[in-house]
């Protein structure tokens, strides 16, 4: 697991919800997407960055909440995740979603993203190596945290 670990603060706004006032679900996987970029970020290596200076992307190619309860209308939530697992080709990045007053898990769960590369000439996508710029950029993150 990294050391370097993101966390945001969220408001639950009325458009993040259904008719009965809680969350309606998508909402939750936009947060957690939102998280992942900024703890890039704080790593010191963005998702932009990292397009530009390798040429890598990190799509998600699965995505897991299991939620345990609800938030709604109004609620402070906390939206905390840190990559929980590198593999030569791709990385995990956990998230736990909680009220932000009380600590209550609303949600855990991960997305997996793999790395991938355009070619060049034909422009078609193929999973690549991690850069290892990117987990220097997490172990970097690990000894000034």
């Amino acid at each position: 697991m990294s050391g370097v670990v993101s966390t945001i603060a969220q408001r639950v706004q009325f458009g993040d919800c259904d008719p009965a006032r809680i969350v309606y679900y998508p909402n939750y996987f936009r947060w957690c997407d939102v998280n992942t970029h900024t703890l890039f970020e704080k790593a010191g290596l963005s998702a932009r960055e990292l397009a530009d200076r390798f040429g890598v992307h990190t799509p998600i190619v699965d995505a897991h909440l299991e939620f345990r309860t609800p938030a709604k209308w109004g609620d402070d939530i906390e939206v905390r995740s840190e990559v929980s697992r590198w593999g030569s080709r791709s990385l995990t990045v956990s998230h736990r979603i909680s009220h932000a007053g009380s600590g209550d898990v609303i949600a855990e769960g991960h997305t997996v993203h793999v790395c991938v590369r355009p070619d060049p000439e034909t422009g078609k996508i193929g999973a690549c190596e991690v850069p290892q710029e990117l987990r220097d950029a997490f172990e970097v993150g690990e000894a000034g945290n």
